[in-house]
């Protein structure tokens, strides 16, 4: 896998992705404000052919590894749907 282009801050709807190098980044819910402490939900690095994710909500200091940062994004979105559905999880 080559380096994954990301422009430094991209925000949409649910996700916030800030490049913390060119090749991790921090993802906060979008939705909440900077100084919530529950926005931070994961950092996400490239290491070698694949991408590392240490999440930082529900469970924080779990790793998942994933094939590309769209995969590890959309998991991570996953996360954030379930708690939004279920907010006595949060």
């Amino acid at each position: 896998m080559s380096n994954v282009a990301m422009p430094i801050r991209r925000i949409d709807r649910e996700l916030e992705t800030i490049a913390l190098t060119d090749t991790s980044w921090r993802v906060c819910d979008a939705s909440l404000p900077d100084d919530d402490g529950t926005r931070l939900l994961a950092y996400v690095e490239q290491v070698d052919d694949h991408i590392e994710t240490l999440w930082m909500w529900p469970l924080v200091g779990e790793c998942t590894r994933f094939d590309s940062l769209d995969t590890a994004l959309g998991a991570i979105l996953d996360r954030l749907t379930a708690r939004r559905v279920l907010p006595e999880a949060s």
